[in-house]
């Protein structure tokens, strides 16, 4: 899934008020790599999505089940018409108060799948069966994959490191010229454009065009504020967001844009205060989404390059916040709000975010 990153503490999403629901099925029109389809698991609960094209999509979740743990796999290859069920790694959900589990899952093609949290898990059959990676130590805060290769942002011990490895093989290695950062709260966030990888690692921005020769990037957040997010529509347009300076429920959140692929920026904006942090999606080079949360759940939207900003949706859900966000596309976008057992719900777009609509497996 080509998606624009992740919040640190509870990844952003968009919803606007939606429109009706998608009809869940169970079989799936059209036919791809992996292993035979079952029933969708009843009371199924989703935690993260992750879609390789506007039809093939996949949820990570629980269900409901007789013997732990109760990690259940769901895809669709129609675009989130109907869903399936097939196998999930054999490791639990990470649960609202404990972070021992997976959190997320994303798969780089229609073979090559990865779920992590405090362990990593890959299927390169589909999902057809799942076994642990012991190569990235540490607890696995962002993963992605693009251009058929997967980066893991691991930390362990105090320190943050980037690993990496061919998507389609397990064969990860520490990516030179990255340094492993001691980091105090700031998470490695990892935003990928064909061979183009940004990379925060704690307070800084490092860019490659090629995956080699890596630079620290100019821009250099205000004092107090540190870098969250990064959007990228290409491999040269991308827009960093920084955020800081909390207060009762509100960050400031700065913007910032490159035109060449991070060698310079340029101030566009300030997004609105509300929500502590936020993460920041970038479909098209005016269409911006900031979405953040705190006693509420919020998203902003700008039709402008992050110029002016106006509220797209207010949520009046006690702070549930984001577990995933992303566009997979221009117009396709995919979010999950809320965390399972404290309820969460699957929603997707098809219009740039125009409208939403909620998924029932």
């Amino acid at each position: 899934m080509k998606l624009s990153r992740w919040l640190t503490a509870a990844v952003a999403a968009l919803i606007a008020a939606s429109s009706g629901t998608l009809a869940a099925g169970t079989a799936v029109a059209g036919t791809a790599p992996g292993p035979a389809a079952g029933p969708v698991p009843r009371g199924f609960e989703p935690a993260s999505v992750t879609f390789v094209s506007a039809s093939d999509g996949w949820v990570l979740g629980t269900a409901p089940c007789a013997h732990a743990p109760c990690t259940s796999v769901v895809r669709t290859t129609d675009g989130g018409k109907t869903w399936v069920g097939i196998p999930a790694p054999a490791f639990k959900l990470a649960s609202y108060d404990s972070s021992a589990g997976l959190v997320r899952l994303r798969f780089a093609d229609q073979l090559d799948g990865f779920a992590f949290g405090s362990q990593l898990w890959a299927t390169h059959n589909g999902g057809a069966s799942w076994h642990r990676v012991r190569q990235v130590p540490g607890y696995i805060v962002d993963l992605e994959a693009s251009a058929g290769v997967v980066y893991a942002a691991s930390y362990t011990s105090g320190h943050l490191a980037i690993y990496r490895s061919p998507a389609h093989t397990d064969s990860w290695r520490r990516v030179p010229g990255l340094p492993a950062v001691s980091t105090g709260g700031e998470l490695g966030m990892i935003t990928l454009h064909g061979t183009a990888a940004w990379i925060i690692l704690g307070s800084r921005l490092y860019s490659s065009q090629t995956g080699s020769g890596w630079v620290q990037d100019s821009v250099t957040c205000p004092r107090y504020l540190v870098p969250v997010s990064v959007g990228a529509y290409s491999s040269r347009q991308i827009t960093l967001l920084c955020v800081g300076d909390p207060a009762m429920g509100s960050t400031l959140k700065l913007l910032y844009s490159s035109s060449d692929g991070g060698i310079h920026f340029t101030r566009v904006g300030d997004v609105p205060l509300g929500g502590d942090g936020g993460l920041l999606a970038e479909p098209t080079p005016a269409h911006l989404f900031v979405a953040t949360s705190s006693g509420a759940t919020w998203l902003y939207v700008s039709t402008n390059g992050g110029r002016s900003w106006h509220q797209r949706l207010w949520l009046a859900d006690g702070g549930k916040g984001w577990s995933d966000f992303g566009f997979t596309t221009a117009t396709q976008g995919v979010a999950v709000e809320g965390r399972p057992a404290l309820g969460s719900r699957m929603f997707l777009t098809k219009n740039a975010g125009a409208t939403w609509q909620a998924v029932t497996f």
